[in-house]
């Protein structure tokens, strides 16, 4: 015998074998990488389908205060014309239909969750006369969704020659009378 007992030549054997070889940090490092890569994915389509349920919501919101305004005030709130879209009042200013806000039928200016020249609100009031209608009307649109999952909230406001469901990815309206 050499003078090493058995426990010895165990502990001797497990402290040469303690780590992990080069091979199986390779494997764990690439596994690890594939699962967050389909975690920032998952994660990515949840927060654009996020933004679009919240442009909906918005839109939902700003018919409910525009409508409210109407049965106190007895007519629609104007429209920030804004230079460069229209005349059209946009959310990329965050000075949406100021009156509902001013008047506290909204309390804060509603604004597209990115907010920029794809993704922003409208909205317009029309006079009497125009494409048919027979009373003062408003048009409300959002400009464009993120995903496909909200294609079927489109909406739809037309007039004699015009169809704002074609100008928008979901449009919402009303009239005076």
């Amino acid at each position: 015998m050499t003078g090493r007992t058995r426990e010895g030549r165990m502990a001797q054997a497990r402290s040469a074998r303690a780590g992990f070889s080069l091979m199986e940090l390779v494997v764990s490092i690439a596994i690890l990488t594939l699962l967050a890569g389909v975690l920032v994915s998952v994660m990515g389509n949840k927060l654009t389908a996020g933004r679009d349920a919240r442009r909906i919501n918005d839109c939902r919101a700003m018919c409910q205060a525009i409508e409210s305004y109407l049965l106190d005030k007895g007519k629609l709130p104007a429209h920030d014309a804004e230079v460069g879209y229209g005349g059209w009042d946009t959310s990329l200013d965050h000075q949406l239909v100021t009156e509902l806000v001013d008047t506290d039928y909204l309390r804060e200016h509603l604004r597209d969750p990115m907010n920029d020249a794809t993704h922003h609100y409208r909205y317009y009031k029309y006079a009497a006369g125009y494409e048919g209608f027979t009373s003062n009307f408003y048009v409300l649109g959002v400009k464009a969704f993120e995903t496909v999952g909200y294609t079927n909230m489109r909406g739809s406001w037309k007039g004699t020659s015009r169809d704002w469901s074609n100008e928008f990815a979901c449009v919402m309206g009303g009239t005076e009378k």
